[in-house]
């Protein structure tokens, strides 16, 4: 990250190659955990207004996640970061918010964005077991997201190999149009 940080320049803290330009909403800028009934996101906000820190893999997989399938904007999504860690560095943070995390940089240092469903968040960690998410008649915002993102951004990625087999299952997806205008409809809502 230091390298990438120096090599990328100053101007790399801009880049917004999804264009994406939702404000956070002020339960996530003010870590308003109580405000979350997601359970994952709950858990997180709660522990980095405790901490100021986060595992690199929990920044990514549930509060990059959650901005990059809000189309939150990259530099607010970064200067959020810069003002919750207490490793908040410009050289930590900038590469790994810009490039990893929102996929600002257009695919600079990752091929494709990290990203993904309640799946994969049931997978790789415990948040998932007791969430009122995990069953019932509500979709998992991490899931029904990462549909609405795909779908917004499928012109984009379409020629991207690495992609093909996520944008496969949109297609296939049988209510692909009610959940992309779920997910508009839901807006800055805590999840």
């Amino acid at each position: 990250m230091w390298n990438l940080y120096w090599h990328f320049g100053d101007d790399y803290r801009h880049r917004n190659a999804l264009r994406a330009r939702e404000p956070l909403p002020d339960w996530f800028s003010g870590l308003d955990a109580e405000a979350v009934r997601a359970r994952c996101l709950s858990e997180t906000l709660a522990q980095v207004r405790k901490h100021g820190y986060a595992h690199h893999i929990i920044r990514l997989m549930i509060l990059g996640n959650y901005a990059i399938q809000r189309g939150w904007e990259p530099e607010e999504v970064t200067q959020w970061f810069r003002a919750n860690f207490v490793d908040a560095y410009d050289w930590v943070m900038v590469p790994n918010v810009i490039g990893m995390s929102q996929h600002a940089d257009g695919g600079l240092m990752a091929t494709k964005p990290y990203l993904s469903g309640g799946a994969y968040i049931n997978r790789m960690s415990d948040y998932c077991g007791d969430c009122e998410y995990r069953l019932g008649p509500q979709a998992c915002p991490f899931t029904a997201g990462y549909w609405a993102f795909l779908d917004r951004h499928e012109a984009r990625f379409g020629r991207n190999p690495r992609m093909a087999q996520p944008l496969g299952g949109l297609r296939r997806l049988p209510d692909r149009r009610q959940v992309a205008a779920q997910e508009r409809d839901r807006g800055s809502d805590p999840p």
